[in-house]
């Protein structure tokens, strides 16, 4: 179908009976633990609305009771308003939906990129339940590592919630509404949108294709702001300890040929051990101490040519200086007794800057602006976002409306911090949580916590979905933790997990590695086992660098995801439903080895010419090949004929140089 086609498609459904509407009152109950959300709701008084009658742009639904309406403009995009009795607080609007299509997005899927019989959440949570993970722990403590297992996915939570999908029918629905919802996919031939109130309106896309389907999204929710140039010269190294340490590893990664393109100290500003392992403190200065000099250090590496980057949260740790003044403002929040509310995220408390206050937005703001940029930083990891509680009190209102819009006041503190300093081309930092217009605010999102191991589900296996549903929800840059940062009883990171992951990264926007939360019990990039093979990628990745600027390119001016399912070029049986393999942009496909100790590795090739990076082996698909998978070897091929051509040919192995 053409556009018009998908358009009148259902726009017929408005008045032949497909389409009807269902409102309902409810009460719904949150529960949160550490970011993770349960909830449960009744639902009472529901009422099934049916076309009656149109007047112009106004259709009217009823059953014997209760009235509403669908109201249609175009803006430019054809969108639909909704006006039905404000005390049914629970709606839904169902659609026919087409035969053998795939869905996709509903924001970061770590599981499932195909959405077909799932019903999907639509809130921001923590992506890491603690009963799912002392489940994942026990099974493979009595049966072994078990890469393949995952939850069921009613079970499925994420830090980055979407409020869309789109088809491989060429269409998406984005819906403006901030509340509890889900996309219930669950029924064959019936997709139903729900929310915990009546949503703002409904916008309905089409295109001749899903790739320019995901660029109307894209641009329908907001561009990220450009990555500054520096982020492509080599590897973002996760250095903490102290200063001696910090200078000690920098030295050491220039001997051994690692192509540096920033350091990035999460604990630039302090640290805690505690039970879950060597932790930021949560207050957010530069701590002299730990880090004697680290300004004029900063200095030194930026003569250098290299950056320095710290880390920042929405929190501030209970005691801490920060803390104890914005207690004293008022500016954190709080319970309904009009304490200050304290949040648990592993094993110490934290208060919640209120974000919807506008003297906190911009203390906190100031804070980044002086204690961060002035200082020298060029960038941060923008941590957190997940947990206002539904249960507080804060300054805007409703914390439960508030909750889905908390990741996006958090990016917008930070990139207006750096827009107010004039700093755009020098500053990068990256979000975990995210909802709706979260990305126009942000460089980068990253996937998150992965946990240090191949599981599908959190380690090595879910950056994949995770990444390509992102794309499909709107989100055009994003990158993971090199070798993943959850570190638990006996999971480990081990030297190949990390080269593996290495080698996956060098086609992705951003090289940055991750130390864990247990640095001491996992394998580093300088690890005398691994470090020439790192090196190595580094070199790589920075050497891919007029490839990536023109990725980016494609994202900025064109609107593309950067990292692209296989289904974007191919609209193959096949490439609707790998979820194992992405497009980094049109000329290049990658297919990482997901498992530990593999020789050989299964890949599918759609319909094109491919040439294998480094071997040069030349194949025609569509089809699957199984080739050799050596450790030290990424796994990607270049579209035959691509302009990129002499670049890629350029590049080849060289360890130790």
């Amino acid at each position: 179908m053409d556009q018009l086609e998908l358009e009148n498609y259902f726009l017929n459904q408005l008045t032949n009976g497909d389409c009807y509407l269902i409102v309902s009152r409810h009460h719904a109950k949150y529960k949160m633990k550490r970011g993770s959300f349960k909830t449960r709701e009744r639902i009472h008084d529901t009422h099934t609305l049916k076309f009656e009658h149109q007047e112009g742009n106004r259709y009217i639904f009823a059953d014997d009771k209760v009235e509403g309406e669908i109201i249609l403009t175009r803006e430019p995009q054809l969108k639909m308003h909704f006006h039905v009795d404000f005390t049914y607080d629970h709606f839904s609007i169902v659609f026919k939906t087409f035969p053998d299509e795939h869905l996709y997005g509903g924001g970061e899927q770590y599981t499932s990129l195909d959405l077909n019989g799932k019903v999907v959440p639509i809130w921001v949570s923590e992506h890491q339940a603690v009963m799912a993970i002392a489940k994942k722990l026990l099974h493979e403590k009595l049966r072994g590592p078990d890469p393949d297992r995952v939850s069921k996915y009613k079970n499925h939570q994420s830090y980055c919630s979407a409020p869309c999908y789109i088809s491989s029918k060429h269409y998406a629905f984005y819906c403006h509404s901030d509340n509890y919802g889900r996309l219930h996919f669950e029924e064959k031939g019936r997709v139903r949108i729900s929310f915990r109130k009546i949503p703002q309106s409904i916008s309905l896309l089409t295109a001749n294709s899903t790739k320019e389907l995901a660029a109307r999204l894209c641009e329908l929710i907001g561009i990220s702001p450009r990555v500054p140039s520096w982020v492509g010269d080599g590897a973002i190294l996760a250095i903490q300890g102290g200063i001696d340490t910090l200078k000690r590893k920098y030295h050491e990664a220039k001997e051994k040929g690692i192509k540096v393109a920033a350091l990035w100290s999460q604990d630039w500003c302090g640290h805690v051990v505690t039970s879950f392992g060597y932790q930021v403190y949560w207050n957010w200065a530069a701590d002299e101490k730990l880090y004697p000099g680290l300004k004029e250090f900063i200095k030194e590496l930026n003569a250098d040519g290299v950056r320095f980057l710290g880390y920042i949260n929405t929190f501030l740790k209970e005691g801490a200086p920060l803390y104890e003044e914005a207690k004293k403002r008022r500016y954190l929040v709080r319970h309904m007794d009009g304490s200050v509310y304290l949040i648990q995220s592993t094993t110490f408390d934290a208060g919640i800057v209120d974000l919807t206050n506008p003297s906190a937005y911009e203390w906190y703001k100031n804070i980044i602006k002086k204690n961060m940029i002035e200082y020298g930083l060029s960038g941060w990891m923008a941590d957190f976002g997940e947990y206002l509680p539904t249960d507080s009190i804060v300054y805007g209102g409703d914390a439960t409306r508030l909750h889905n819009r908390w990741p996006s006041l958090w990016a917008k503190c930070c990139h207006d911090a750096v827009v107010e300093c004039g700093k755009e081309e020098e500053i990068f930092f990256f979000n975990r949580a995210a909802y709706g217009h979260t990305f126009q605010f942000t460089n980068s999102m990253w996937n998150g916590d992965q946990h240090v191991d191949y599981s599908d589900e959190y380690g090595l296996g879910s950056v994949i979905p995770a990444s390509l549903s992102l794309a499909c929800s709107g989100c055009g840059v994003v990158h993971s933790d090199i070798g993943g940062y959850t570190t638990v009883m006996f999971m480990r990171r081990d030297g190949e997990l990390l080269q593996r992951w290495s080698e996956m990264n060098v086609f992705t926007p951003v090289f940055r590695t991750h130390e864990g939360n247990r640095p001491k019990d996992n394998v580093q990039y300088d690890d005398p086992a691994v470090v020439d093979e790192f090196a190595c990628n580094s070199r790589l990745f920075a050497a891919l660098k007029p490839y990536r600027d023109h990725v980016y390119e494609e994202y900025y001016e064109k609107h593309l995801p950067m990292m692209r399912p296989l289904f974007f070029h191919f609209a193959d049986d096949e490439s609707y439903v790998n979820q194992r393999e992405y497009l980094f942009g049109r000329d290049v496909l990658v297919a990482p080895v997901l498992r530990k100790g593999k020789n050989s590795w299964k890949v599918y090739l759609p319909d094109a010419s491919w040439i294998q990076f480094f071997t040069k082996e030349k194949f025609v698909g569509p089809k699957w090949i199984e080739i050799p998978s050596p450790l030290g070897q990424p796994i990607a091929f270049y579209r035959e004929g691509s302009e990129y051509t002499s670049l890629f040919e350029s590049l080849s192995i060289k360890k130790g140089e």
